[in-house]
């Protein structure tokens, strides 16, 4: 079982969209994946058609298996839930005491999935911290914002970018610029701006199965044998 962590360098840059897209085609490739939103915002579920109305979730209680929803055979979701801003804060202070929580939680699941895909929130570095994946990809947009927050962190596992307007010189002179400075860690493969993410949540599904012939569907299924790639180098 691979631990996945998919975080954003700050918010808004895409991290469930793609997280829903990559689950979906992880599991048309015949992989059996665990999705865990981490986000207060508990907008995962979104992409599968689940109500927005829907407010249980794994963070309103210790018996959290109990949470799961399963979408389809080998594909299932644990959502965040809703939380008022209070209950939020004392759970981020109760993660930030316990590193590697989500690692311990999942021990027993190993023989049950190949993938955990966790949505991770930016502005909660406790619940990042939860856990300790065995691959971790941090989602940037090619803009000045992004530039200036890769300058003030650590250098991550791998960036990959999202977003890409192939016709804005601004951006492919950040692109030159990234690919040089952060050569060891930025993936090669890049997700275009593509109208059909945004639809695709309007929608309440997943990029690869409302627009599966579009080119960022195609991009994220490249991203998929990447992970899997690098999942087998591993073992």
């Amino acid at each position: 079982m691979t631990l996945l962590r998919l975080s954003g360098i700050r918010g808004g840059v895409g991290v469930t969209s793609v997280l829903a897209a990559l689950a979906q085609t992880l599991h048309r490739l015949g992989q059996r994946v665990l999705m865990v939103d981490l986000s207060p915002g508990n907008m995962l579920g979104l992409h599968f058609e689940l109500p927005f109305a829907y407010a249980d979730g794994w963070a309103q209680g210790e018996s959290w298996r109990e949470k799961a929803l399963e979408l389809q055979p080998g594909l299932c979701l644990l959502p965040y839930g809703r939380l008022v801003r209070e209950e939020q804060e004392r759970l981020e202070l109760w993660f930030r005491n316990r590193p590697g929580e989500w690692n311990r939680r999942l021990s027993g699941l190993r023989d049950d999935f190949d993938w955990v895909l966790f949505d991770t929130p930016q502005a909660l570095p406790g619940h990042a911290k939860s856990l300790e994946p065995d691959l971790d990809l941090r989602l940037i947009r090619p803009d000045v914002a992004c530039q200036v927050l890769l300058q003030q962190q650590p250098e991550p596992e791998w960036l990959l970018i999202n977003g890409h307007d192939p016709v804005s010189q601004l951006q492919q002179d950040l692109l030159l610029l990234w690919r040089h400075q952060f050569a060891g860690c930025l993936l090669p493969l890049v997700l275009h701006q593509d109208e059909a993410m945004a639809e695709a949540l309007a929608y309440k599904l997943p990029l690869g199965v409302y627009a599966p012939q579009s080119e960022t569907a195609e991009r994220i299924h490249s991203l998929a044998v990447w992970c899997m790639g690098k999942r087998e180098a591993a073992c």
